[in-house]
């Protein structure tokens, strides 16, 4: 039976994980015992959308972000198909970070609309928290506790059991490479370790959309090879991956397709999978409003 819209009520709730049921991309020669152990991806199920049509992973129409008179975010209209890799560039203060919190629903659009998976964030950012997981440029772990307990954590959060949480955190920290330092406690690591497990975090979601906020950042340059290859995991896995980054020639290389912001505003669009309403033919500068942040 073909549903007529989507309905969050039906897919807010996604069925609970299963080891069993993880999709493994195993690579095509099976690496030797001192290589990085094999890297499990879990995805969210794919949403059916009207007519039985797949919605894209990220719409969005004049959204635009205010923070007191300033926008940050000066209404953008930009479609992502699903299971794209997208890069966001721009200078600093173009309107990156504020697009991929807003598609986190971790803060409320000002104007405009957003959709997630054909999911109204505004109406719905429960389910948008439950499809999408985002790194930040904070951390945000709990210092006194160990690597593991602070993955161990996360799972739960995520909807794990005890016991397929246990393995999945394992797992997670064999990944990034925090196994012999999964007991330590995380204030004692340097920022490079605190990165690696943000990212440890991201594999034990089970996420439709992933957003990056500078991924390289504060890494070495094998974290930033596990970054690169996780992003072409993602990808094969059906994921829809967006990328705030400066390294523009890295992240343009991995993906489908890029957007240029600059001043809050989209200055150029290219590749496929992503699509925009009036592209600005030059930058224009941030738009000042009267208006409170809410």
């Amino acid at each position: 039976m073909i549903a007529d819209s989507p309905d969050p009520r039906h897919f807010g709730k996604l069925t609970p994980p299963c080891i069993g049921r993880t999709l493994r991309l195993q690579p095509t020669i099976r690496p030797a015992p001192s290589s990085m152990p094999q890297t499990t991806i879990y995805v969210a199920p794919r949403l059916a959308g009207t007519l039985g049509t797949v919605p894209p992973a990220v719409a969005t129409v004049d959204l635009a972000r205010l923070f007191q008179r300033s926008a940050a975010l000066a209404g953008v209209s930009l479609t992502v198909e699903i299971g794209r890799t997208v890069a966001l560039l721009g200078p600093n203060g173009a309107g990156k970070t504020t697009l991929l919190r807003l598609c986190a629903a971790a803060i409320r659009p000002s104007f405009g609309s957003l959709s997630i998976d054909g999911v109204d964030a505004v109406e719905h950012p429960e389910v948008i928290r439950e499809r999408v997981v985002y790194l930040s440029h904070a951390t945000g772990h709990y210092d006194d506790l160990t690597a593991e307990e602070n993955l161990r954590f996360a799972t739960v959060m995520f909807g794990w059991g005890v016991r397929e949480g246990r393995e999945v955190a394992g797992e997670a920290l064999a990944t990034v490479g925090l196994e012999a330092v999964a007991g330590e406690r995380v204030r004692v690591f340097s920022a490079g370790m605190r990165k690696r497990l943000a990212i440890g975090r991201l594999l034990v979601a089970r996420p439709s959309l992933v957003l990056l906020d500078e991924p390289h950042a504060s890494l070495d340059a094998s974290g930033m090879a596990l970054v690169d290859e996780l992003i072409g995991l993602w990808h094969e896995a059906g994921v829809t991956v967006m990328v705030a980054s400066h390294q523009a020639e890295r992240v343009a290389g991995m993906a489908d397709g890029s957007v240029r912001l600059d001043g809050g505003l989209v200055a150029e669009v290219s590749g496929a999978g992503v699509y925009a309403g009036p592209v600005a033919p030059l930058p224009r500068r941030r738009l000042a409003v009267a208006g409170t942040d809410r």
